[in-house]
């Protein structure tokens, strides 16, 4: 089965809880950029669940629900101004759950990736991963130009499925929502986004047809050039002579602001929009 695609946009990056009070002047531009101190680590808290729907010949063979939470400790090591990038390692110190964290672009349990991404967002080295795996999609939209609230951008990356080698599009739009309070009255930027995952493939070469949506929510800190939390669910359908295969999943992620997270960890694979962010 083709990798679970909607947590493509939260390789960084929970319920939504109250809502934050606005923070943005009429007009107000902000550029979004990553950023990083260097010496100093990011430690966040993901959370990803699926439930797995198969059919043959239209009868409902196989229900099952893939679930695992687990924890990244990202080091600075260093922050290069002049090319604009960031270089860091990447670790998984705790994992509940059998899911491979390779297929959501993780590192397994105490393995250790070494990064080298852009402040736009783009990767330019992913461990031992070709640059053509689900390892070097962009971790987060981010635009080129400066931003206010109501703008919109895009994203589009191609790669190949790590288990059958499928060339794969993901294109995602994403729109300024608004600028909150965050952080003891820091600014964020709360980012809306949606899109999908197309094969690559002419359809007369195609075994199987398929089809992905993704959408969801985040929460920028403008100060910290970082993702405070992520909420994203997806769906996904593959479809061939006689089986069918449905995937209704949904993730959330944390950024450890502080001497704890803040926010409970708990997502439901559910079609339904993500219509707030948490007061962090």
């Amino acid at each position: 089965m083709l990798n679970n695609f909607f947590v493509l946009i939260s390789v960084w990056f929970l319920a939504a809880c109250a809502s934050l009070g606005p923070f943005s002047k009429d007009g107000e531009e902000v550029k979004l950029r990553l950023s990083a101190e260097p010496g100093k680590s990011a430690e966040t808290r993901y959370y990803s669940t699926s439930r797995i729907l198969t059919y043959t010949d239209k009868q409902l063979v196989k229900d099952r629900t893939e679930t695992v939470d687990f924890t990244v400790l990202n080091q600075f090591q260093k922050v290069d101004e002049k090319t604009g990038t960031l270089h860091f390692t990447s670790t998984t110190t705790r994992k509940d759950g059998m899911v491979p964290l390779h297929d959501l672009a993780f590192p397994e349990k105490d393995e250790v990736i070494d990064y080298v991404i852009k402040n736009t967002g783009e990767i330019i080295k992913a461990g031992r991963f070709p640059a053509q795996s689900i390892f070097f999609v962009p971790s987060v939209p981010i635009p080129d130009d400066p931003v206010k609230v109501g703008d919109t951008w895009t994203l589009e990356h191609v790669w190949r499925s790590s288990r059958d080698g499928v060339p794969l599009k993901l294109e995602i739009a994403a729109i300024l929502k608004d600028l909150v309070t965050c952080e003891k009255n820091k600014k964020c930027a709360d980012i809306e986004i949606s899109g999908h995952v197309n094969l690559v493939i002419p359809p007369d070469r195609a075994r199987a047809s398929f089809a992905s949506r993704v959408w969801g929510r985040m929460l920028f800190s403008l100060e910290r050039g970082d993702v405070l939390w992520t909420q994203t669910r997806s769906r996904e359908e593959m479809v061939s002579a006689q089986d069918r295969i449905t995937v209704n999943s949904c993730m959330v992620s944390e950024l450890k602001a502080g001497a704890n997270f803040k926010t409970q960890l708990e997502c439901e694979p559910k079609e339904e929009a993500v219509t707030k962010v948490p007061a962090l």
